[in-house]
C-alpha cells in the first residue's frame, strides 16, 4: 500500500502580468472579500498546509499590493535567459529552492478555495511527479492548480529547451494523475471583465461613487463639421434614463453607432463646472443642455480617468480624452466661455462604453 509523501514544502503563486482585456495586473485585482488576488492565493496556500509560500514575478514586475502586513514576502523572479510564462516561472522557483516540492496556482482563479487545495495536497502519493485536477472544460490536466515534484526540474528544462511551453501537454505526456474537481468552477480563470463579473458578481475596475444629476441627448449634431456653415438647431432632450450599448453609445443620441472605437460614445461633465459657469457669467438659469454633454455628474474628478476603465451604475466605461471646448461655447453661453472651460479640464470627459446597461438620474438637483 502506498503511503503519502512528506508534507508539501512550498506553494507557488503565479502572479502573471498585465492583462490587456482587464486593463491592469491580475495579481492586483481586488476580490470581493477585500484581498488582492495575489494575497488571497498566498493565504489559501498557507491555510491549506503549505509550509512556505512564494510569489512568482516577472523580472521587472512590481510587487502587487496586499502584502503590507507581511514582513518579507518570499519572491522569485523569472530567470533572465528563460523568457516568460508559467513554465519559466516554475523552473525559476525550482532553481531558487532546488529541494522543494510545489503546489502551483495561478492568481486569477477567484473561486479557488481551501478545500480544493487541501484535497490536492492530501491526495498526493509518495513518488508522484505530477498531480492535477481534470480541467472542467476538457479531458486534460489543469496545470495551474497542480503538484510538481522538485525532481521534475530536469524534465521541465528539457521540455523548455525542446521549445515546448505548454504545461498541459507536458503533464499529459508524463503520466500526470488526474483528480476530479470538488467544485467544477474552482479553477476557472478570468481573462475578461465579463468572466470576472460572472465569477465574482463584481467588476475588476474601480466603481464611481458619484451622483448622476442630468442626462442629455440630441438626435443630431449642431456644431460638428459646421465651422463654415453655422450651427444647426437639433434640440437637446433631458431624460431620466438612458440605455448604454457597448461599442455604440447612448441609444437615441447623435453619436450612437457613429464609428468603430469612437472615443466620444458618451461624454461626462462635472456639475461643479456648471455652477462655476453660472457664477462667472452671471447666468443663474444656464442649462447644462447648451453644453451638449451627455451626463452631468457630481462627486468625481473627471481629470483622473483618462486612459482608465471604471464602472458606473454597473456599466463599464473607459475614459478616452478630455472633451475640449471650442469657440461655439462663446456663442451658446457667453463670450469668454471657451477660454474659461479650457482651464483645469473643465470641458468634460469623453469615454467609450464597454458593457451594456441602463443609467438613471439620481434623485438630486444641481
Amino acid at each position: 500500500m502506498e503511503t503519502q509523501s512528506k508534507p508539501i514544502q512550498f506553494g507557488l503563486i503565479l502572479a502573471g502580468g498585465k492583462s490587456v482585456r482587464m486593463g491592469q495586473e491580475k495579481a492586483a485585482l481586488v476580490h470581493p472579500d477585500g484581498r488582492t488576488l495575489a494575497r488571497r492565493g498566498w493565504d489559501l496556500l498557507q491555510t491549506a498546509g503549505c509550509e512556505s509560500v512564494v510569489l512568482s514575478l516577472r523580472d521587472q514586475q512590481a510587487m502587487p499590493p496586499g502584502f503590507e502586513d507581511v514582513a518579507a514576502p518570499t519572491v522569485v523572479r523569472d530567470l533572465a535567459d528563460r523568457g516568460s510564462g508559467p513554465l519559466t516561472a516554475i523552473i525559476s522557483a525550482m532553481h531558487a529552492h532546488p529541494v522543494a516540492d510545489w503546489i502551483v496556482i495561478a492568481c486569477d482563479m477567484p473561486r479557488l478555495d481551501v478545500e480544493t487545495l487541501k484535497n490536492l495536497i492530501d491526495s498526493k502519493k509518495a513518488g508522484e511527479s505530477f498531480l492535477a485536477y481534470r480541467s472542467s472544460h476538457q479531458d486534460a490536466p489543469e496545470p495551474l492548480c497542480a503538484f510538481y515534484a522538485g525532481t521534475t526540474r530536469g524534465l521541465l528544462e528539457q521540455e523548455m529547451n525542446g521549445q515546448s511551453r505548454s504545461l498541459r501537454t507536458i503533464l499529459s505526456e508524463n503520466h500526470c494523475r488526474l483528480l476530479e474537481l470538488p467544485s467544477s468552477a474552482a479553477v476557472d480563470n478570468t481573462n475578461t471583465p465579463e468572466e470576472w463579473a460572472m465569477a465574482t458578481g463584481t467588476s475588476p475596475f474601480p466603481a464611481w461613487q458619484a451622483e448622476l444629476l442630468e442626462i442629455w441627448i440630441s438626435p443630431g449634431n449642431n456644431f460638428r463639421g459646421r465651422h463654415e456653415h453655422g450651427a444647426l438647431d437639433h434640440p437637446v432632450e433631458s431624460v431620466s434614463e438612458i440605455e448604454c450599448v457597448a461599442g455604440q453609445g447612448l441609444r437615441g443620441d447623435r453619436y450612437f453607432g457613429y464609428k468603430k472605437n469612437f472615443k466620444g460614445q458618451v461624454t461626462f461633465f462635472q456639475a461643479d463646472t456648471l455652477i462655476h459657469l453660472r457664477d462667472h457669467f452671471a447666468l443663474p438659469e444656464l442649462s447644462a443642455g447648451v453644453l451638449r454633454r451627455n451626463l452631468v455628474v457630481k462627486g468625481i474628478d473627471l481629470r483622473e480617468w483618462v486612459g482608465r476603465k471604471f464602472t458606473y451604475q454597473g456599466i463599464t466605461f473607459e475614459g478616452a480624452e478630455e472633451c475640449k471646448p471650442c469657440y461655439w461655447m462663446d456663442r451658446v453661453i457667453a463670450p469668454g466661455a471657451e477660454e474659461f472651460l479650457k482651464h483645469h479640464f473643465q470641458g468634460g470627459l469623453r469615454a467609450r462604453i464597454l458593457t451594456d446597461g441602463f443609467l438613471r438620474v439620481s434623485p438630486a438637483e444641481i
